[in-house]
């Protein structure tokens, strides 16, 4: 299985996307899944009243990957410059709020806006949408429900291939750049409480389907051969399902934050994950993902409005021979703003009135 997703994945395989041939995409993985859950539910942007919060996030898959088909067989050159890291490297950026629609916090939107920048060797997705959610409240304030809508752009295409066809006339083979950029939407529901079977706390589960409207891209390429040729790529709708709560240990200074992301598109993916914090400071944990086969070391600290975060991937399967593991650096930051206070209101008595006891 392992070698399979290599193949998929790194850069000799993505030969067979030029030309003729449509295949569909993989999104990205992100390690610290329970802390960006923005990026792939529109129904959780908005955290804090009165708080901007920002979001930033970069995932190294198989840091260290380097394509080497230049320099190897018959034809190579030892000294030919190769591509570097050409592995998935990711870049994520999201930002949101949540507004009160009345004056007594009732009913609650949450809005955000969210940067993507997702490369795996030649081959570049960049996303950029806005997302919008209205909370209904569950027993009172003790939780809520949200119902949630996002809708933007994607841009798909190929930045600077340096490919090293068998065949140097390859009609297949992409040899310069190229991209297009159709509308991507998507949905998603969450519902949060605050106590659940009286153990947990925060308790949440969320549920978002991606790239709903399933856009198909079609472009022109130069190819090995000197001509045009078309790329294919269809983009396949996203489940994604979320769930994870709080769990006080018996020491007030210590919990435990387990949570679980199942993916299907349309094969199923799980990624696991258990973190303990200590004294609402300190953040340690494992994680695992099937799809990439790793086992995750995750540490971070928080304090007030900042969270830091970093995890390294051990990878688990052969891929380890040529890569330095996959590394990835997590910050969120809420800025608080506030609104003055309106300025009372001044009546001013007209001639008509004065002396008359008006007011």
């Amino acid at each position: 299985m392992t070698k399979n997703y290599l193949k998929k994945l790194l850069v000799p395989a993505i030969l067979i996307l030029a030309s003729n041939v449509s295949k569909a995409q993989h999104d990205p993985y992100f390690t610290h899944f329970r802390f960006i859950q923005q990026a792939y539910n529109p129904a959780a942007a908005g955290e804090k009243v009165n708080y901007i919060c920002l979001t930033g996030l970069t995932h190294y898959q198989y840091r260290g990957y380097t394509d080497q088909t230049l320099r190897v067989g018959s034809d190579g050159d030892p000294t030919a410059d190769v591509p570097t890291n050409q592995a998935p490297e990711t870049y994520s950026f999201n930002i949101n709020t949540l507004l009160n629609v009345d004056k007594k916090g009732r009913h609650q939107v949450g809005v955000g806006v969210s940067f993507l920048d997702d490369q795996i060797g030649f081959m570049k997705t960049t996303t950029m949408k806005a997302a919008v959610n209205y909370r209904i409240p569950v027993q009172g304030k003790f939780g809520f429900l949200a119902v949630g809508l996002e809708a933007g752009t994607t841009s798909f295409g190929y930045d600077d291939p340096k490919f090293k066809p068998l065949d140097p006339n390859d009609p297949h083979i992409p040899i310069s750049g190229g991209s297009q950029s159709k509308f991507d939407m998507g949905v998603g529901v969450y519902y949060l409480r605050k106590t659940f079977l009286g153990v947990l706390s925060d308790f949440y589960v969320g549920a978002s389907y991606n790239h709903l409207n399933a856009a198909k891209y079609n472009f022109q390429v130069a190819m090995a051969n000197g001509q045009n040729g078309v790329v294919d790529m269809d983009f396949k709708r996203y489940l994604h399902l979320n769930v994870g709560a709080d769990y006080q240990l018996g020491n007030p200074n210590w919990k435990l934050e387990p949570a679980l992301l199942v993916k299907y598109n349309p094969k199923f993916q799980l990624d696991a994950s258990v973190t303990s914090l200590w004294s609402e400071t300190i953040r340690a944990g494992l994680a695992y993902r099937t799809a990439a086969d790793a086992l995750s070391i995750l540490v971070g600290y928080q304090r007030n409005e900042l969270q830091i975060g970093y995890s390294y991937d051990i990878t688990l399967s052969k891929i380890r021979k040529v890569s330095d593991g996959t590394h990835e650096i997590y910050v969120k930051y809420c800025i608080p703003i506030s609104f003055p206070e309106p300025k009372p209101k001044l009546y001013r008595l007209t001639p008509r009135f004065m002396g008359r006891g008006a007011y």
